[in-house]
């Protein structure tokens, strides 16, 4: 094998440079604003730094695709700029508009950005094939950009790890001292400069009839799809199915994490779906068939379970930009599967245009993520303070003792949100005197607000409670024949056979176990309603008599000597732990 000489590369940069020239110029402008954020060599790198880079980085597909719709539709003359000025105006746009609140990009800023990147990514892919160009002419020049991305990346790695271990050489043999901010310029330049240009060298150069005469799958692609990619997909089905028997048989709602792991079941499988789409003419193998023609159909059920899963989060907290993500990401899986189910054609362009435009609407359509998001959060404020009435002529008023510490939490949690997603000025009519006077994006003005609540943590009463007893004590044990020293737990239960104290199921008591069997139960409220009536929580150490505590049982009485408590306050106090000393003997009261 030979290696290229060096006139071949710079021929082939050079290439690079005439046919993606604003590209390779974007790439030069993140480089340089990552650098110099790295080396923090100007003032407000805080702001125009990190916008140059977001913009450069969404620049990158959004210039490719300007050139490829150029290419594919043979635009002459003037008019072949016109896709590349189109794109060049976006960016200008979403420049000036980029929002950072911190001096950083905020949650929503790069939720935008996320969005935007993935239609700009998409759009690469399928943007030459809106036409009635076969879809195995597509698939191919998708596996092509696939199968160049993954090499550059390896390539860019082994440079990168290469160089840097040579700087690290010579710093450590020669003692230069050089700055190690030069590794962080290394990754930047060969990712930034290297990755990207090899990428563009690489690019089809024609979009039509490249599809290969016979098998386009070689060993490595093949074996991916059926060895590696089949089988996790199927180990996620089994997972997810499982989950789903076992929340009909207990008749749960899921928990609110199951959402990302369909949406992982369904990336990989999806993913699998594009791979595997040709093979299925080349491999009569039974799982790559069955793969094909099954599996929107297992899909589905798991889109019923996503609805499921977000929908109970947004029932009981209201919307979130990443609520709204993951219920739009379901619509669209819904979509997907309804599509390859019913549809004769299943053609796969319809999964990355659906996608694209899924995702743009998400982030800029007139129901996006964050209006959506910022008008439902206000909703569950305004029922919150009107509910533990907070509210009176338009304007938020302290809380009342009546307010619970959930409805105290819940509140201060929907503030900060707002903060940090930018929805405060929806609220601005109900704190007029702190809203009037500060910037929205100050953390005091939610301080403020919290305070003029009074539900900050110092107003609102803990469900957590707590004593606890240090000093020496001396204590009769005449009329006792075994001395146990305690200490349990919520959901710790005794080794099987063995004998002790456990904390009761209900929490209200502990259990005297012997050879594992339940013999008494021990309640504790009395004790610890009387020392909730003479102490504060967490508070100085209890007086002797009251660490001691007598109870008779059905068999046998006990004497408690506490050490430590924690406990929830509730109706019936709940023990989350006591530690301490237990006596019993035989019951000598009838």
């Amino acid at each position: 094998m030979k290696l290229p000489s060096i006139p071949y590369l710079l021929d082939v940069f050079t290439q690079v440079l005439r046919r993606f020239p604003l590209v390779m110029l974007s790439a030069t402008v993140g480089v340089v604003a990552a650098i110099m954020l790295i080396d923090n060599e100007i003032s407000d790198k805080e702001k125009v730094l990190p916008k140059l880079l977001m913009t450069a980085s969404l620049g990158l597909p959004l210039l490719i695709s300007a050139a490829v719709a150029s290419e594919k539709w043979r635009l002459e003359q003037w008019k072949k700029w016109l896709p590349t000025l189109a794109a060049v105006l976006g960016l200008a746009i979403y420049f000036f508009t980029l929002d950072f609140p911190d001096n950083e990009p905020g949650v929503n800023t790069m939720i935008r950005y996320a969005g935007l990147s993935l239609f700009a990514h998409l759009l690469v892919a399928y943007l030459p094939y809106l036409d009635a160009t076969p879809v195995e002419d597509f698939w191919e020049y998708n596996k092509r950009l696939f199968g160049n991305f993954v090499v550059g990346v390896f390539y860019s790695g082994v440079i990168f790890a290469g160089l840097a271990i040579a700087i690290l050489a010579v710093d450590n043999l020669f003692d230069l001292r050089i700055n190690e901010k030069i590794y962080g310029h290394l990754f930047v330049l060969v990712g930034g400069i290297f990755n990207t240009a090899f990428f563009l060298a690489n690019f089809p150069v024609k979009y039509e009839g490249i599809a290969e005469a016979g098998s386009p799958y070689n060993a490595a692609i093949k074996n991916l799809s059926k060895f590696i990619l089949i089988p996790i997909v199927g180990i996620y089905f089994l997972i997810l199915y499982a989950y789903s028997f076992k929340i009909l048989a207990t008749w749960n709602l899921p928990k609110g994490w199951v959402s990302s792991l369909v949406l992982g079941f369904s990336i990989a499988g999806i993913f699998t779906y594009l791979l595997n789409y040709l093979l299925v003419k080349f491999d009569n193998n039974k799982l790559v068939t069955g793969y094909r023609k099954w599996f929107f159909f297992v899909l589905l059920p798991m889109v019923g379970l996503l609805f499921v899963g977000i929908g109970k989060r947004i029932n009981d907290y209201g919307i979130t930009e990443e609520r709204f993500v993951v219920a739009t990401a379901g619509i669209w899986l819904l979509l997907m599967s309804l599509y390859f189910i019913f549809s004769k054609k299943d053609n796969i362009k319809f999964i990355p245009i659906s996608l694209s435009v899924f995702a743009l609407l998400t982030v800029l359509g007139p129901l996006n993520a964050f209006r959506l998001a910022g008008k439902s959060q206000m909703g569950v404020l305004k029922n919150l303070l009107e509910k533990n009435g907070m509210l009176a002529d338009g304007q938020a008023v302290p809380a009342k003792d009546s307010l619970t510490t959930q409805d105290a939490e819940s509140i201060r949690s929907i503030l900060y949100y707002m903060r940090e997603h930018g929805h405060l000025e929806k609220v601005r009519a109900w704190f007029p005197s702190i809203m009037d006077t500060t910037d929205l994006a100050d953390w005091n003005t939610v301080e403020n607000m919290v305070q003029l609540l009074k539900v900050d943590y110092g107003n609102v009463p803990s469900l957590n409670c707590g004593f606890y007893f240090q000093q020496g004590l001396n204590t009769e044990i005449v009329g006792y024949e075994r001395l146990w020293h305690v200490q349990a737990y919520t959901n710790s239960p005794l080794p099987q056979g063995q004998s002790g104290f456990v904390i009761s199921q209900d929490s209200s008591a502990l259990e005297y176990i012997e050879n594992g069997e339940k013999l008494e139960k021990v309640d504790l409220q009395k004790q610890l309603e009387m020392l909730m009536g003479k102490y504060a929580c967490y508070g100085n150490a209890i007086a002797t008599e009251d660490a001691v505590f007598e109870v008779t049982g059905t068999g046998h009485d006990f004497k408690l000597v506490l050490q430590d408590a924690a406990f929830l306050r509730k109706e019936r106090p709940k023990i989350t732990n006591w530690s301490g000393l237990v006596l019993v003997g035989p019951r000598t009261s009838q």
